[in-house]
């Protein structure tokens, strides 16, 4: 939903720089899983273009990628990264409403995005700009349990005024297979995980959580130094040194149907 989008006015350069990318083997089983002859592969909630550039790079050069995004932070970023590639172009649009023509789409992703869309809204619009046999894929990063992630994310479960039920909201921000199979324009729902690590130090780690609109609800309340403060204290409670982080690419995709 494009009000949304206004939650993450101002960290595009932070987000750009500090969250992760995604595997691009994740990309090229998706776009191997293509049988559609169209070649257009849209990014639904593009942000500064993290996953826009894994998509391009896993694509063929015959293939156009569309990055919808709607805020226009974001977009600034996004349109600066591809300036000299005109094989994307960038769009802004919701996910709920793309101007796309129907059915021009061979492939159409949103990676790690689906929770801020209108679900039935988006999987309607997906439905139309797919052409028949055209994949859309959710793509989520997921972090692996780690002490001193539970702790950070503990710390935020308690100061959000945004978040009612912070577990609850980590667990609906993609649907289950079952939940994609029920809908009635696509086939069969198929999911893949693909697993990977990174090392962080303490300010790499702060920098990625500084990424999270949840946080930046804290930030408004309390101020960015103190916030900065009490994340780094809890760094130091568990050494404050390097954070292997093990994370889970998972890919839940559906064709459209014939």
């Amino acid at each position: 939903m494009r009000e949304n989008a206004d939650r993450f006015e101002g960290l595009a350069e932070t987000y750009a720089l500090h969250r992760p990318t995604y595997p691009i083997e994740a990309f090229d089983r998706l776009a191997a899983a293509c049988t559609s002859d169209r070649r257009l592969a849209v990014d639904v909630g593009a942000g500064p273009g993290n996953s826009t550039e894994v998509l391009r790079a896993a694509l063929p050069p015959k293939w156009h990628v569309a990055a919808v995004e709607p805020g226009r932070d974001m977009r600034r970023v996004l349109s600066r990264r591809f300036t000299d590639n005109p094989g994307v172009q960038v769009i802004d649009a919701a996910a709920e409403s793309m101007p796309l023509p129907s059915g021009s789409a061979g492939l159409l992703v949103a990676c790690t995005a689906f929770h801020w869309f209108d679900r039935g809204a988006f999987l309607a619009e997906a439905g139309r700009v797919l052409a028949p046999q055209g994949v859309l894929a959710l793509v989520r990063n997921r972090r692996r349990p780690l002490p001193i992630l539970e702790d950070f994310d503990r710390y935020i479960a308690e100061r959000s005024v945004e978040v009612i039920d912070y577990d609850e909201r980590e667990r609906r921000k993609e649907p289950t297979v079952r939940e994609l199979m029920a809908e009635s324009e696509f086939m069969t729902a198929r999911s893949f995980t693909i697993t990977w690590r990174e090392d962080r130090n303490c300010q790499s780690l702060v920098n990625l959580y500084l990424t999270r609109s949840t946080v930046w609800g804290i930030v408004r309340q309390i101020g960015l130094g103190p916030v900065i403060s009490d994340l780094a204290a809890i760094c130091e409670r568990h050494g404050g040194t390097q954070v292997p982080i093990e994370w889970e690419t998972t890919v839940k995709w559906v064709q459209r149907r014939p």
